[in-house]
């Protein structure tokens, strides 16, 4: 295979096979957006930071803090856009493709302990309590709506994503990530685990029979 067949192919198994033009547009747009805007939207600091101090603004607490915020937008909010698209939720919802694999891509996205740590190096206040109770509350919830009859996931997962935006805020939120917990929870529990917060209602049964030459079966 050659390197752009091994990139389409690497792509097909993130977004999906066959995704639109405008699906791909849609998720690039957006993670780039968010890498671009992510260090611009941080709270101004209150405090000191850990590291030594430089020119006011999020670059106070380095270089190094604002490239791993910028990659954690990136995925974040392009994921949002993704893992709402037709293509994403025919593709994480697949016979092959269970629970336990949806799920264990929620386990997997550590990042609130990431934020954690950019607020402690921002302000040198520890949030590693906000960081495990959020992280906790994503799995319980994803598992929950995994649980839920298939045609009420869509609406349990636009709820739970509902409630991890207020615990967020009742646990005082991200100073360097203010916008966080809503695309966090956006793109895990209304998106890859409900199936999407958009488009027609899933329904339980078997999937529709694939276009000739769709790749993996999948339209």
């Amino acid at each position: 295979m050659s390197a752009r067949g091994r990139l389409r192919a690497a792509w097909d198994d993130v977004a999906g096979p066959g995704a639109s033009a405008r699906e791909n547009t849609g998720t690039l747009a957006a993670g780039l957006a968010g890498a671009l805007l992510a260090p611009r939207l941080a709270a101004p600091p209150t405090a000191p930071p850990i590291a030594p101090a430089g020119p006011v603004g999020p670059s106070r607490t380095g270089r190094a803090d604002v490239v791993v915020l910028r990659l954690l937008a990136l995925d974040l909010w392009g994921g949002v856009w993704c893992n709402n698209t037709p293509s994403a939720v025919r593709w994480y919802h697949r016979p092959e493709h269970g629970a336990g694999r949806r799920l264990l891509f929620c386990a997997l996205h550590l990042h609130p302990f990431v934020v954690a740590l950019l607020d402690q190096r921002r302000d040198g206040r520890p949030r590693w309590g906000r960081a495990c109770a959020e992280h906790a509350y994503v799995l319980l919830a994803a598992a929950a709506v995994e649980a839920a009859p298939v045609r009420a996931r869509r609406a349990t997962g636009l709820l739970a994503a509902a409630g991890g935006v207020v615990l967020d805020r009742a646990l005082g939120g991200s100073p360097s990530a203010p916008w966080f917990a809503p695309v966090h929870v956006a793109k895990l529990l209304a998106g890859h685990v409900a199936g999407g917060a958009l488009g027609p209602p899933r329904r339980p049964g078997p999937p529709a029979h694939p276009a000739a030459g769709s790749p993996s079966g999948w339209v």
